[in-house]
């Protein structure tokens, strides 16, 4: 059992004992979208990591002092996700379609924050896109509209 126990270190001791206290679920997953897009590249760079955390504070009127906490915290949840299914969950249950398709632009502003559109990125938007049911005029009108 020690065996075990080394090899799969148990849930609760990998992340959710530093959430940050005001944070909420939409605001995660919104944030951990964005750190999916950002990385699906392999290239999560400091541009994008800023420009990640303006958008979430600008969406979510987060104070410059928490900004910082959140951003960690989904970067640690992201990085033990199995699967988009969970945020997107989110995303459904609490945003309008308006809501939404500003979710799929910012996840555009991050893809094209380097000027280039990685096709993992592309491929990452779109599959979020269709999980939260943008319709792929929205998705092709967002991606044109933030295209450098």
């Amino acid at each position: 059992m020690k065996l075990l126990n080394k090899l799969f270190p148990k849930l609760n001791d990998e992340v959710s004992n530093d959430r940050p206290s005001d944070i909420d679920q939409l605001q995660m997953a919104t944030c951990i979208l964005l750190i999916e897009v950002s990385k699906s590249d392999d290239d999560f760079d400091i541009q994008e990591q800023d420009k990640i955390k303006d958008l979430v504070k600008q969406k979510f009127k987060i104070p410059q002092d928490k900004i910082e906490s959140i951003f960690i915290y989904c970067n640690k949840e992201h990085d033990s996700m199995t699967s988009l299914y969970d945020w997107t969950e989110v995303i459904n249950k609490e945003c309008n379609y308006e809501q939404k398709c500003m979710i799929i632009g910012y996840m555009w502003d991050i893809a094209f924050i380097d000027s280039t559109l990685d096709k993992y990125e592309d491929f990452t938007i779109r599959k979020v896109a269709d999980l939260i049911y943008v319709k792929h005029k929205d998705f092709i009108a967002l991606k044109n509209e933030r295209a450098i």
